[in-house]
């Protein structure tokens, strides 16, 4: 009977599922709607049936795959984020069919799917923001992901926030101009006078503005406008006191020197999509500073759920997968 590995990318707005055979031949990818339990009045419930139709439907695109063939499962979950959620999806996951399970916050994949060792950081900067840290003794830890509370300064809702706040600052609490606020009051189609009103209902929020205004913001920054680089280079900051204290609560013995760094990869839209190389270079020059080791760079140029494939071998064979098998399976996205 054919064995199977499967990698799940669940998000807060889109999940996907990706299934290969336990030698690394690709097999299918599901991309569905959403499965994090904070998005549903059923909380856990709604996670556990919405996951059991995605499977179901998976599943039934090949006759002879089912829970018996699937050896083990990485998962990336969006709202993974305390011990008491992780057993909670676990167990779920469990009653549904599954063994040999690996789950986490979404942001160990982008670790799992670059990091030839396994090891290294993640720091998420996309609709919200997170960092994840895997050591060489295979722990793992995550910095942020929670909310102000935890210092979550960065992403695109943060982004959104963060230029109405300073818009309204600037025309009612003697705040800085910027080239930033007229082409935003342009595009909401709001003045001064009734910038309040539409600040309170939060209509700048919608999916299609915040886009639009993170563009604006990026592009002034870009041109040099300081209220528009205190806000990108603010995030820079953010995160990278979240990575540096990461690397610092983690075990990293043999890397972070010069020939061997710290891999850190970045994962999310606001690293990808924005042309501004300062919010970059002010996130890696805090870490470096703040916990004296060196580190690398990494883009994910490869889908999440890539990850998630890898560490379900890893989980089956107690150890990372070999360069061949990764090499092998890139070639196959």
């Amino acid at each position: 009977m054919q064995k199977y590995f499967l990698g799940v990318d669940g998000g807060n707005t889109k999940t996907e599922y990706l299934l290969c055979t336990t030698e690394g031949k690709y097999i299918d990818v599901l991309r569905t709607g959403q499965c994090s339990h904070e998005n549903f009045e059923d909380g856990f419930d709604g996670m556990e049936r919405v996951m059991r139709e995605h499977v179901a439907e998976l599943f039934s695109r090949h006759k002879d795959i089912g829970y018996e063939n699937i050896v083990a499962v990485g998962l990336g979950l969006a709202g993974a984020d305390f011990p008491w959620q992780i057993e909670e999806l676990t167990r779920r996951v469990e009653s549904m069919g599954f063994k040999n399970i690996g789950i986490a916050n979404d942001g160990i994949l982008g670790i799992k799917a670059t990091s030839a060792s396994g090891t290294g950081l993640c720091a998420v900067n996309g609709t919200g923001t997170v960092v994840v840290g895997v050591d060489e003794q295979g722990q793992i830890l995550q910095v942020g992901g929670v909310g102000p509370i935890s210092g979550d300064a960065a992403g695109g809702t943060y982004i959104c926030v963060k230029i109405i706040e300073l818009l309204y600052d600037y025309h009612f609490r003697c705040g800085t101009n910027s080239i930033m606020f007229q082409p935003v009051m342009k595009h909401l189609g709001v003045t001064p006078k009734d910038m309040l009103e539409a600040i309170v209902k939060w209509e700048f929020l919608s999916p299609s503005n915040m886009i639009d205004i993170i563009k604006i913001g990026a592009s002034s920054a870009a041109e040099g406008d300081r209220v528009a680089r205190e806000i990108f280079d603010g995030m820079g900051i953010s995160i990278g006191k979240s990575a540096a204290g990461c690397i610092r609560r983690l075990s990293f013995e043999k890397a972070g020197t010069e020939s061997a760094p710290i891999e850190i990869v970045q994962v999310g839209s606001i690293w990808h999509k924005i042309l501004y190389e300062g919010m970059s270079d002010t996130f890696i020059k805090t870490v470096t500073e703040l916990c004296g080791k060196h580190c690398r760079l990494v883009k994910l140029k490869t889908p999440p759920a890539v990850g998630g494939i890898f560490w379900a071998k890893e989980i089956a064979d107690g150890k990372s997968p070999s360069l061949a098998f990764r090499t092998d399976f890139w070639k196959q996205m």
